[in-house]
């Protein structure tokens, strides 16, 4: 089986899980990493024994070693570090969300249609058991057409200084959006969106997204950053679907799994990136075992294609735009 050798672009908290996760995709290595804050690139060269550290995004996406570039810098970086790679030739995997911008996720597409490179977005949870497996029974067809669906996604006020560089319809919702185009598989007709700012910050910590679908369905977005941290609950996630026929229900709260200690009472993650013997598992390391196995093959992805990431894109900034002006917002431009 051919190693899969990949350079690391972005090296924050997230990145750190991706080399997490590494570990346990067989045949795949780290073998660059770049970041705006060479110290912290240093370090996690350090740890997690990755040979090289660049200068550059151009650096590091030309390095001769690597077969393929992994995207996990701020989201208003993506396009550039995406599109040098393309040039260099290298396979991208690209994290959630693909852009902050319609044109922008647009040229990342079309600049690998031209080739044979892989590029495939990060939705993490089309990779998470529960949600997949929800797809799975709507695609049976056993709870009928999907009519209305209900999603959540709250965390901590205190990650909200982390997370707030852009809108949360861009960090929380893009993940409930795009499980609902999944499941809906249909274009989405109108939105309307609702933002309070509770306390003050560069961005609202709570959104709500009213999307409807152009068969009829409606789908919910919740997300807001107002969770006290103290009570031990960081994941406050949850997923409703009403089909004609049936529904599902699935969440992350009560846990499988919690711990009371002097410390009080803790809830590990045990789905997205769960670490076991040094190793990042889960959900995160199924995606990138994936996309390495596509690269191997030569294989578009086809769990998540590059312009499904690039329809959430524009639901989520048709949102941000009703909420701003206060009115609902039509969608024309759907690929």
């Amino acid at each position: 089986m051919k190693d899969i050798r990949l350079a690391l672009a972005g090296c924050g908290l997230f990145a750190e899980s991706h080399l997490q996760a590494l570990r346990a995709v067989p045949g795949a290595r780290a073998v660059a990493v770049y970041d705006i804050d060479r110290g912290r690139a240093e370090y996690l060269a350090r740890v997690f024994d990755v040979p090289t550290v660049c200068d550059s995004i151009a650096e590091l996406c030309g390095h001769p070693e690597a077969d393929a570039v992994d995207v996990v810098t701020p989201e208003h970086l993506h396009t550039e570090a995406v599109l040098l790679a393309c040039e260099a030739g290298k396979h991208v995997f690209v994290e959630k969300p693909l852009a902050l911008d319609v044109a922008e996720g647009d040229r990342m597409i079309d600049a690998f249609e031209k080739t044979d490179l892989v590029l495939m977005p990060g939705h993490i949870l089309r990779f998470e058991t529960k949600y997949a497996s929800l797809r799975e029974e709507v695609a049976s067809s056993r709870l009928g057409r999907v009519v209305s669906m209900q999603a959540r996604r709250n965390r901590p006020r205190a990650l909200l200084g982390r997370y707030s560089r852009v809108h949360p319809a861009h960090v929380n919702c893009i993940h409930d959006i795009d499980l609902m185009l999944w499941y809906a598989g249909q274009p989405v007709r109108r939105v309307r969106g609702y933002e309070r700012n509770i306390h003050g910050g560069s961005k609202p910590d709570v959104f709500w997204g009213v999307i409807e679908f152009e068969g009829g369905a409606v789908g919910v977005v919740e997300a807001a950053w107002l969770l006290e941290e103290q009570g031990g609950v960081v994941l406050d996630d949850a997923f409703h679907l009403m089909g004609a026929t049936g529904a599902a229900h699935l969440s992350a709260f009560p846990p499988p799994l919690s711990y009371w200690t002097s410390d009080g009472f803790a809830v590990p993650d045990v789905s997205y990136n769960p670490l076991i013997r040094g190793a990042a598992f889960g959900a995160l390391r199924d995606e990138l075992s994936y996309f390495c196995d596509c690269v191997r093959l030569r294989r578009k992805p086809e769990v998540i294609r590059p312009v499904e990431a690039r329809n959430a894109v524009r639901v989520a900034l048709a949102l941000t735009e009703s909420a701003a002006a206060g009115r609902d917002v039509e969608i024309q431009d759907w690929r």
